[in-house]
């Protein structure tokens, strides 16, 4: 069973590196992160969205530049704090996140393609299953090792 999932995971960052490397014009998947989550809250800064996609805010403001030069975010004076700006989709942003999303089910739907609707809908259990514990897993453990490189930091106690 340990195979089948590092398999899944060696074809996941194939298939990301393609993906990339095919990119081009394409918005990639950290960007969609991006622009689905200020669709989704609504216009916010870049601090809020870098917590919003749990990523450090160097990295988001990085992001952000890009997208706002090609013109899918937009920056908006923050009514409650001029010296702060907003950060807003734009149409061209709304039409690249439905392209992808368009392209994405494509993508799946050719993937499944014959497999049964009882099928689908059992897969579909099972992964939100596998999602949530993996999800719930992973966040413990990465916890307890923040916790135990905390203590290691600190030294032995007196």
């Amino acid at each position: 069973m340990t195979e089948s999932f590092i398999d899944l995971q060696r074809t996941v960052r194939r298939a990301k590196a393609r993906l990339l490397a095919a990119a081009g014009d394409d918005v990639e998947s950290a960007s969609q992160a991006l622009l689905h989550a200020v669709q989704t809250e609504g216009p916010m800064r870049a601090s809020a969205l870098a917590a919003s996609v749990q990523s450090d805010l160097s990295t988001v403001s990085r992001q952000v530049t890009v997208l706002v030069t090609r013109g899918l975010l937009e920056r908006r004076a923050d009514q409650l704090d001029g010296r702060a700006s907003l950060l807003a989709v734009t149409d061209a942003g709304r039409a690249a996140m439905a392209r992808h999303e368009q392209g994405r089910q494509a993508f799946f739907d050719d993937v499944l393609t014959g497999w049964s609707t009882e099928e689908l809908h059992q897969f579909a259990q099972q992964m939100e299953r596998f999602t949530a514990s993996y999800d719930e897993i992973h966040t413990a453990r990465m916890n307890e090792r923040a916790r135990t490189d905390a203590d290691a930091k600190e030294g032995p106690k007196a």
